[in-house]
């Protein structure tokens, strides 16, 4: 019994240290694009969800690391041609199109100094590095080409099989944004995400085409 009512005590004196600090689990919408292209690129709203933590550095100020499953997403469509001259007498055209809808699921690590206009509540601002590891890949390619020769009629033909689309695995971002904790339970934040290293790789893309990760995260948390 003796042990049991120390063990209060000392779990007591630990939480009273840090009563700013609190744990939860947050869910929201991403509104997700790519920057950085030449693509006219259309955003795709997604979501994320995971656990976060609160350590408090002193009454106003903490640090809030967060483990997530967050989703990036964008469509665009890009046309290309190619002319080649087999002879003085004969000329081709080739048209191609690919059409790219992808929606890319990262788990991500972000650590967010955080400072409160309370005691680890109230209003938020909120900035911090965030690091994205890419563990699934719905992207949807579709591609179409035609030929005409000598400036006649444009023909279906086979797109070129070599035309692929892969993604790197890793990504670096700033995150900000402002939020608003309440005194009991439910914190709400909407935040901007920018990445700096390139999205997309393969054939299907040039290296200045490739792009950056750039959302709107808007979301709630429970928090205690």
């Amino acid at each position: 019994m003796k042990k049991y009512i120390c063990l209060s005590i000392l779990l007591s004196i630990v939480f009273n240290s840090y009563a700013g600090f609190f744990m939860g689990t947050q869910l929201g919408l991403n509104v997700a694009t790519l920057k950085n292209t030449s693509y006219t690129v259309n955003s795709k709203i997604v979501w994320h969800g995971g656990l976060l933590a609160s350590i408090p550095l002193c009454k106003h100020v903490s640090v809030m690391p967060a483990i997530l499953y967050s989703q990036r997403g964008f469509k665009y469509e890009r046309s290309t041609s190619a002319t080649t001259t087999i002879n003085p007498d004969t000329t081709t055209t080739i048209n191609y199109t690919e059409s790219v809808n992808s929606v890319l699921g990262y788990l991500e690590f972000p650590v967010l100094l955080t400072i409160f206009s309370g005691h680890s509540k109230g209003l938020m601002l909120q900035v911090g590095p965030q690091y994205s590891y890419l563990i699934s890949n719905s992207t949807v390619l579709t591609s179409s080409s035609t030929i005409s020769t000598n400036g006649g009629a444009a023909q279906p033909t086979s797109p070129d099989p070599s035309s692929k689309l892969e993604f790197n695995k890793s990504d670096v971002s700033l995150v900000g944004g402002l939020g608003l904790r309440f005194p009991i339970l439910l914190m709400i934040y909407a935040r901007i995400s920018t990445g700096f290293l390139k999205v997309q790789q393969g054939t299907l893309v040039k290296d200045e085409d490739s792009g950056r990760h750039f959302a709107l995260e808007i979301g709630a948390a429970l928090t205690f």
